[in-house]
């Protein structure tokens, strides 16, 4: 059971040539330079850049080969905390973590269900009725991370998850995300640039350079 990964995609000048393997329960963080195609990487496993060849595929199953097989974004069961949060601001944070419940069909009630063992895990009880505008740095990230778990995704990719935040919220989080992480038996792609949070969350390193991997290898390996 693994997340297959080669994916060739051009955005303008820049080509991305990546070709790596991701096990079930592994926490993979892919690091490096602005430029070097973290996010274009993330952008072709969620859905969002079309591959010019290669495959995606997650325990055989094809997300997109380059050709005629491309499964859209709201169909492939992948979670993303996206760089910023990105929460709805026109909604509450209920709302904003029953969104991906609700559009799948559930009543309010039964999304409310689903809800409440993440509410609780990340102590959000007090913020439902909040909208984004009227909470932290950290809190965002809370309800961000807790909507995407929300839908039971096999695959989680986290987009900076602490670049917005000061440095005390930043190691708060970060062992809350671990422990959280911990309980996620899919696969796990942190994409960042900070080695702290690499260190605190990832069980493997990939270093791109310039839309090619230029090192991988155990966290315990790593040096930044």
């Amino acid at each position: 059971m693994s997340l297959q990964i080669w994916a060739n995609v051009h955005r303008g000048d820049f080509t991305l040539d990546v070709d790596l393997t991701v096990e079930e329960g592994e926490v993979v963080a892919v690091l490096g330079p602005n430029g070097s195609g973290k996010s274009t990487l993330l952008m072709a496993l969620c859905g969002l850049a079309r591959l010019e060849h290669g495959t995606i595929a997650l325990d055989g199953a094809v997300f997109d080969d380059g050709g005629r097989t491309f499964i859209p974004p709201a169909k492939r069961p992948v979670g993303v905390v996206f760089q910023g949060n990105l929460l709805f601001e026109h909604m509450n944070v209920m709302e904003n973590l029953a969104f991906g419940l609700r559009a799948r069909g559930l009543s309010r009630r039964d999304a409310a269900a689903k809800v409440a063992p993440l509410v609780e895990t990340l102590s959000l009880g007090s913020l439902l009725q909040r909208r984004p505008r009227d909470l932290s740095g950290g809190q965002a990230q809370r309800v961000a991370i807790a909507r995407a778990l929300v839908t039971e995704p096999h695959v989680l990719l986290l987009d900076e998850p602490m670049s917005a935040l000061d440095a005390a919220t930043s190691a708060a989080l970060r062992v809350e995300f671990r422990d959280l992480l911990a309980g996620f038996a899919g696969y796990r792609l942190l994409v960042t640039h900070e080695p702290d949070d690499a260190r605190a969350l990832a069980d493997r390193v990939v270093v791109l350079d310039a839309g090619h991997v230029a090192w991988q290898g155990p966290i315990g390996d790593y040096r930044p």
